[in-house]
């Protein structure tokens, strides 16, 4: 449109030009809209990075390798492993919510991302400055005690320790975290006064219990092999469904407390598009079907409990608060 012709349109009519304005900003913006959909449609084009919390060898690096492995399989990309330890976990999330949100950056988030904000100063908001994309799977995690503990049943346990305040002692290698909190809850519950002996790690804790340091311990999987060896007792599994490894254990949800679940998934930074989450969120989903997936999650008899990036972006919302509370009853919240 020459400028001789645009002038005799706004001669006749003077409101021309803002409606052309208005329809040519309408079709830039479509041209850009369809171009990020052109440009999902292909994702993922590269090797997409994907950062575990914790050191290699442990928990998380074992059960999440062959996972990424399947889901980079799947989705025609390789995922490239790096480990990215500290600050409990968090150094990994608070790396990944200043980068790109082109999924090309994912990693692993735990419950420390709900439980730590109300303990201590962070440099996260959990619901601002991640993308939730799935959640996968729990950890399996236990109260045990000796073998030759007189304690057959969590009951009993229960009652020993409300008849002998501040007599039993419980080691965790997670003193602010989940299994602290549980320990802590239950207490308030049942009007008990124990005492928490924390650890760097859960081979530490497995070895203060074996040595008669403690009187239990609160912990996650490095007690398997020794309560199947008949050296520890398990006495009840945290979550709300009990373990298909250990069946016989009642949960304790069961038992009348709360689950107090650890589930972990796949997050990535803030405003990632809905297209490349979606495609992320199902090829993890059928990464846990893999044969060597499964084979490593029943060796740690941690259970698939997937949701997808809504569910998971809603569950979150819920577990910050919960979390919150349970910090607050626990009375370690940040002062």
């Amino acid at each position: 449109m020459n400028g001789t012709y645009r002038n005799k349109l706004y001669r006749r009519n003077p409101r021309f030009l803002p409606v052309l304005a208005a329809i040519l900003a309408i079709a830039f913006v479509f041209t850009l809209v369809s171009a990020a959909i052109a440009a999902d449609a292909k994702f993922p084009r590269r090797p997409i990075n994907f950062y575990i919390p914790f050191p290699p060898g442990g928990f998380f690096d074992v059960t999440y390798r062959p996972m990424a492995e399947a889901a980079g399989k799947i989705l025609g990309q390789p995922m490239v492993p790096i480990n990215k330890t500290g600050a409990s976990g968090t150094l990994a999330p608070t790396m990944l919510k200043t980068m790109e949100p082109d999924g090309y950056n994912i990693g692993i988030a735990t419950t420390a991302l709900f439980y730590l904000p109300s303990q201590q100063d962070v440099s996260f908001d959990p619901m601002k400055d991640f993308t939730y994309i799935c959640r996968t799977i729990d950890s399996l995690m236990g109260v045990v005690v000796r073998a030759d503990s007189p304690w057959k049943t969590f009951k009993e346990f229960l009652a020993y320790a409300k008849a002998n305040p501040g007599k039993i002692k419980y080691a965790t290698a997670s003193p602010r975290g989940t299994l602290r909190l549980a320990m802590s809850d239950i207490a308030i519950k049942e009007g008990i006064k124990w005492e928490v002996v924390p650890f760097m790690g859960g081979q530490e804790v497995v070895t203060a219990l074996l040595g008669k340091h403690v009187d239990a311990i609160s912990q996650g999987i490095e007690w398997i092999p020794h309560v199947e060896a008949g050296e520890l007792r398990l006495l009840a599994v945290f979550g709300e469904q009990r373990s298909k490894r250990f069946p016989n254990v009642p949960c304790l949800k069961e038992l009348g407390y709360g689950g107090y679940p650890s589930p972990h998934g796949i997050i990535g930074p803030p405003g990632m598009p809905k297209d490349v989450v979606n495609k992320l969120a199902e090829a993890f989903k059928t990464a846990m079907n893999d044969p060597k997936v499964q084979k490593v999650l029943a060796e740690f008899g941690s259970p698939v409990i997937y949701q997808g990036s809504a569910d998971y972006t809603a569950w979150s919302k819920t577990s910050l608060a919960y979390h919150i509370e349970l910090v607050k009853r626990a009375g370690l919240e940040k002062k």
